[in-house]
């Protein structure tokens, strides 16, 4: 935890020493809200700032969450939404207890069980990205990334899994005239805590959009993600947004989220800053 710690500090004084190289600074808040295939309603704030520098094709980003969750059961936020601690499969669980009557942490509250809404915030798990773009033509771009997701997240209120996750990913971008559009694909190996198994997942987004005017854009995407618990359902959502050039050093994004399967959030709100150095 030190080295990780180390590296944090010491990537942030790189990224303010190469000031003259960073690219954007940008801020967003997400508001989402749903049961999440449970008997609960969950609601939840997801802020986090990234600073990003780009040098050529080489890229590398920091982002430092806020997270906030306001709900009446058990949940833990993820590096791809919130999750419900209450599947149906004990199986999902590392029990080490000898009795028949062990305690079951997935199990859902019986009917005299009152459910007592409990809030939680702090910092979110930091996540790192490095990246290399090619360009095997001028209208098509291939980024490869490797992330690496440090557990600075409480795991006892729920802000994270308390373990490391490993991802690689590759995006795919290209226009047509004024309509653009995009593919990514990645895989995370998910780090097992003392109590749970999760799952190592696939995810991928698809998405399409139009440039409306100079610096105003219309779009909306598709989003894939395997589930943490088998038994959970998968994630799938798709969101339209819009996006617009305020000021040549500032751009601004608005997209909802709407959830279609019972473990994704029902509605989403984002809004984002993007400041350009």
């Amino acid at each position: 935890m030190k080295k990780i710690l180390l590296y944090l500090i010491m990537t942030l004084f790189s990224i303010a020493y190469a000031a003259d190289s960073l690219t954007t600074l940008s801020i967003e808040e997400t508001y989402s809200e749903g049961d999440f295939g449970t008997d609960y309603t969950t609601k939840a704030s997801y802020v986090p700032v990234v600073a990003t520098y780009k040098q050529g094709q080489f890229s590398t980003s920091i982002t430092v969450p806020y997270v906030r969750l306001d709900s009446e059961g058990s949940v833990t936020w993820t590096d791809g939404g919130l999750v419900p601690i209450s599947p149906s499969k004990p199986s999902d669980v590392r029990s080490t207890l000898a009795s028949t009557n062990a305690y079951d942490p997935f199990a859902l509250p019986d009917d005299n069980t009152t459910l007592t809404p409990t809030q939680t915030d702090g910092l979110g798990d930091i996540l790192l990205n490095v990246g290399y773009t090619f360009i095997p033509d001028k209208k098509i771009l291939l980024k490869t990334s490797a992330i690496m997701k440090v557990a600075t997240a409480d795991e006892d209120k729920g802000l994270g899994t308390g373990e490391h996750d490993y991802s690689a990913q590759v995006d795919l971008f290209t226009s047509h005239e004024q309509f653009f559009f995009g593919a990514s694909a990645g895989y995370t190996l998910t780090g097992d805590s003392d109590i749970y198994d999760y799952n190592d997942v696939l995810y991928s987004t698809l998405s399409a959009g139009y440039n409306i005017a100079y610096g105003f854009y219309a779009g909306a995407s598709y989003y894939y993600r395997q589930t943490l618990f088998d038994s959970l359902d998968d994630t799938h959502s798709v969101s339209p947004y819009l996006s617009y050039k305020v000021l040549d050093t500032l751009k601004l994004q608005l997209r909802y989220t709407r959830g279609l399967s019972d473990s994704t959030a029902d509605n989403a709100y984002s809004l984002k800053f993007i400041y350009k150095l």
